[in-house]
């Protein structure tokens, strides 16, 4: 059977990031298994169950050892991935891949999808081990169209962190997934986000946050797919496997 590894640096980013994509390759037999490197903010065993079941992943864990990394929401302290041992990361990224032994490793593109500096350590880190991977990046174009929906119903507020950009690149394309099963991963997480309007969601959620953003985006251009850039192997990291 082909194996997909998917690593993130939080629960949430395998349904942001990824989920299109871990969808559509459980659908055509592959196993698709996911390794998070934190519990997030607010604790992630229940939500990643639902979420996994519902994207395709058969088997979730921890990326290293529980609580070896934790998210504290961006300030970079001590004992986060963007503050860890490169080394170290790629490491934890390594043992996973020898276990499974993926013809892929899926995660964020070199952007870090959002600029999240966790997000960054990861795709880094993958880049780092001998396997082929793909990052998951957004079209500008896609992201301008998703401003654009918020910028509607909260004019003159800024959209998103700034941090979430998308690129010009050429991508490669994951799509034939289930909308409405990635709406539901989303609303595990955040009560409403993949399925209340948008109108309605302003409500609860600032413009200004990057995951609001990301919804509209979503919805502009489509929950069905996902993009990815080939990430390259850094100069430091093995040629071959």
């Amino acid at each position: 059977m082909r194996t997909a590894l998917v690593v993130h640096a939080h629960p949430d980013d395998e349904v942001f990031a990824t989920g299109a994509a871990t969808a559509v390759l459980s659908e055509q037999g592959w196993n698709v298994v996911l390794r998070v490197a934190t519990a997030g903010m607010h604790g992630a065993s229940d939500h990643l169950d639902t979420s996994c079941e519902l994207l395709g992943i058969a088997d979730w864990d921890w990326l290293g050892g529980p609580d070896q990394w934790i998210d504290d929401g961006g300030r970079n302290g001590s004992r986060t991935l963007a503050a860890a041992q490169p080394e170290a990361v790629a490491a934890a990224v390594e043992a996973a891949a020898k276990e499974f032994q993926p013809e892929i490793i899926l995660t964020v593109g070199s952007d870090g999808l959002t600029g999240h500096p966790d997000h960054i350590a990861i795709a880094r880190a993958v880049q780092r081990v001998p396997y082929r991977a793909l990052g998951a990046r957004l079209r500008a174009q896609d992201v301008q169209a998703g401003a654009r929906l918020v910028q509607q119903i909260a004019p003159g507020e800024q959209v998103g962190s700034g941090h979430v950009k998308g690129c010009d690149l050429p991508l490669q394309e994951i799509t034939g997934a289930s909308e409405e099963r990635r709406r539901q991963a989303l609303d595990a997480y955040y009560d409403g986000l993949g399925s209340k309007p948008l109108a309605e969601l302003i409500t609860t959620h600032r413009a200004s946050s990057d995951g609001l953003l990301l919804r509209a985006v979503f919805d502009a251009t489509g929950w069905q797919q996902d993009r990815f850039e080939e990430l390259t192997a850094s100069s430091d990291a093995p040629s071959s496997r």
